[in-house]
């Protein structure tokens, strides 16, 4: 009979533990059937969204393209969360192109990611089967990245390229394949997936 319950230390932390039926909870590399630590993944430090455009420039005049949504323009590439926990916590983060928001809602949602390629369609593999992303007014690296992550804060970025488009002088609005809107939750719990976003 395998030893199932341990309320002490197991490996480097203190808990209780529960293994699975038929495995040691001392021993087993197993998911356990209980583990004290995951609690504390769930309380949130802090959460928010809001809405990335990429790094695009009129020619002649050098201002940066905006986007405006709900009456509210948006000119930003890149925004830095400030958490100052002192130490690298879990987070969440999604994102989606403003072709799949709808009432206000997102139709679809994605990971973190960069995807540089002379293509521009990005396949997910998720527990909900995967779902395709095509951003087919960008050119080059797409995509809402995760820089600069330390103890304190971490960056998000639209690493999406656009082909830029002057009419007569006058820049082209962005397309909604390349605004990303993204929504994030920190939670308090140390990060255990290399800095990642669960």
């Amino acid at each position: 009979m395998a030893n199932r319950v341990l309320v002490g230390k197991r490996g480097s932390d203190h808990g209780l533990f529960v293994s699975r039926a038929g495995q040691n909870v001392v021993t087993s590399d197993e998911p356990l059937g209980f583990d004290s630590r995951a609690v504390e993944s769930l309380i949130v430090q802090s959460y928010g969204q809001s809405i990335l455009v990429p790094q695009v420039q009129h020619r002649t005049s050098g201002a940066q393209l905006t986007y405006t949504y709900n009456s509210t323009t948006y000119s930003q590439h890149e925004h830095t969360i400030t958490h100052n926990l002192g130490y690298i916590p879990a987070y969440a983060v999604r994102f989606c192109s403003a072709t799949q928001i709808t009432s206000g809602q997102a139709t679809s949602s994605y990971s973190p990611f960069t995807y540089s390629s002379g293509s521009v369609e990005y396949q997910e593999d998720d527990e909900e089967g995967g779902d395709e992303i095509t951003f087919p007014e960008a050119s080059g690296t797409v995509g809402l990245a995760i820089t600069d992550v330390t103890t304190s804060s971490f960056k998000l970025t639209n690493v999406g390229g656009r082909t830029f488009d002057d009419v007569n002088g006058k820049a082209t609005s962005l397309g909604n394949e390349s605004v990303y809107f993204y929504s994030y939750v920190i939670f308090t719990a140390d990060n255990f997936l290399n800095n990642g976003s669960l």
